[in-house]
């Protein structure tokens, strides 16, 4: 897929409860998500319904958590 608009473009246009922003360079379905996996080193690991995974970047872990409610 290419888009022609920045991520933060992308992102305030597109329904916020649908999606995550998880770095600077990745934003994330929450349907298509199987699980977020809060790590005791204070990470979060995303893992997808097809297999994938990424890590949420430092930056967006605060973020991540309190859309999550932790």
């Amino acid at each position: 897929l290419t888009v022609t608009k920045s991520l933060n473009e992308l992102e305030n246009s597109l329904k916020y409860k649908k999606i995550v922003r998880i770095s600077k360079l990745e934003i994330i379905k929450k349907k298509k998500v199987s699980r977020f996996n809060l790590k005791i080193s204070g990470t979060v690991y995303v893992l997808f319904k097809n297999g994938k995974s990424t890590y949420v970047s430092r930056r967006y872990v605060s973020k991540i958590k309190e859309r999550l409610g932790v």
